[in-house]
């Protein structure tokens, strides 16, 4: 089954909790990263943590994210030494926590990343939703 049709499969089971938030279903420990974060201390936290993207976040703001596909590029050109300001990439996208379930997965299907943020309505990142937080609250409505 192609990552796609995990997205559709996802939608359509969805479809049914709309009503559903996803504060419900994310997971409020993430990880993440400060600007000041070297680039081999970021890849270490990502294999611990078994992500691809870490948001880079400072002052209870999320200033964007950092990829393992950065990291590894800096690897091949020989430049690792740097700091997760240095790679950032922005925008990571975004929701807040009283979003439907529903719209968070399209999010998250519609921007290609590994991750949505959840924020506070001020803006504070207080979790994340992952495919993997998805599909345990599929599992666990079922």
């Amino acid at each position: 089954m192609r990552p796609s049709d995990t997205y559709n499969l996802v939608l359509m089971a969805t479809a049914t909790r709309e009503a559903s938030t996803v504060e419900r279903a994310m997971s409020d420990q993430f990880a993440f990263c400060f600007p000041s974060t070297s680039l081999a201390q970021a890849a270490r936290m990502m294999s611990q943590n078994r992500v691809y993207e870490l948001p880079v976040i400072v002052d209870q703001r999320c200033l964007g994210y950092i990829s393992y596909l950065d990291i590894l590029q800096g690897y091949v050109k020989a430049r690792v030494d740097g700091k997760a300001a240095d790679i950032i990439r922005t925008p990571l996208p975004e929701v807040r926590l009283k979003t439907s379930f529903a719209e968070a997965v399209r999010v998250l299907r519609e921007s290609g990343r590994q991750l949505v943020l959840v924020s506070t309505e001020a803006g504070m990142p207080v979790g994340a939703l992952t495919l993997k937080d998805v599909t345990r609250a599929i599992a666990g409505s079922a």
